[in-house]
């Protein structure tokens, strides 16, 4: 009965037409609004009611969480969940958003934190990490991307590399071809194209896969083909590049030697989570 009646409500939802507001955020966010086909468009508009609508949204100490800033959120869930089923996040039930970069005692790293995904449905974000992230498409630094893609991961029951797949003949390609990966990353980091986060393990290998996949698909596909060629299957799409215009990857012209900004995670040094490279 619970089933059929949500199910009611989501059709619902669905039928409601998409407030112009919401369509003037879509057309800012994402500037290949346009190309997309009739059933990409569809289920961008879908996967974003469902988000706005259907998931609690807290702002955590103190935050004042304002629709724009939800909207921003849901729209990158939406982005990257276009062409999966509706239910893909339904083990999402929650995004708790801080207006700063937040801590635990318990972390390894000991630094600032930009999100977390936890298996019971919450996901927890840094409001100013994903503006930086948004800021710098070119950064492959998208940590609303990195979290949800820990949501899909947990959908199989675990954090674990591998969400659930479309058919049963995809796992063992997505096996072998993330293992190679995954193995080059932790073996050969001085070579990696990937962000060094994903060799933590096959959890953040895979939601670091899927950032580089949707913010740097030309050169995942230059890289790793075969790997860019398993993240389509499986997100049954080919991802845009949203243009960037930032200079904060380019040495100062005053001084060419110096040290571009970083954008995104810290660099791992010794002693750190990473040592093990």
């Amino acid at each position: 009965m619970f089933g059929l009646f949500k199910r009611f409500r989501r059709n619902a939802l669905l039928k409601e037409p998409l407030p112009s507001s919401w369509q003037q955020a879509l057309g800012d966010a994402l500037p290949f609004l346009e190309t997309l086909n009739t059933g990409e468009r569809l289920g961008l508009e879908s996967h974003l009611k469902i988000l706005m609508k259907q998931k609690h949204w807290v702002g955590a100490g103190g935050f004042e969480l304002h629709d724009d800033i939800r909207l921003t959120i849901a729209i990158q869930g939406a982005r990257m969940a276009r062409a999966l089923p509706l239910d893909a996040f339904e083990r999402l039930s929650e995004f708790v958003v801080y207006g700063e970069d937040f801590t635990r005692p318990d972390d390894a790293f000991g630094g600032p934190i930009h999100g977390e995904a936890h298996p019971f449905g919450t996901v927890v974000l840094s409001w100013p990490a994903c503006q930086e992230g948004l800021a710098y498409p070119c950064s492959g630094f998208n940590p609303i991307l990195h979290e949800l893609a820990h949501v899909l991961d947990v959908s199989s029951g675990y954090f674990d590399g591998t969400p659930l797949l479309h058919r049963g003949e995809d796992y063992e390609p997505w096996a072998r071809v993330f293992q190679h990966y995954f193995d080059a990353l932790r073996q050969n980091p001085e070579q990696a194209f990937l962000d060094l986060y994903g060799a933590e393990d096959e959890a953040e290998f895979f939601a670091v896969a899927t950032e580089a996949f949707f913010e740097l698909p030309d050169g995942l596909l230059d890289e790793a083909p075969d790997l860019y060629e398993e993240l389509r299957r499986f997100y049954r799409l080919k991802p845009h590049i949203i243009p960037c215009s930032c200079t904060s990857h380019e040495p100062d012209e005053d001084d060419p030697d110096a040290e571009p900004d970083e954008v995104g995670r810290p660099l791992f040094g010794p002693g750190d989570p990473l040592d093990f490279l």
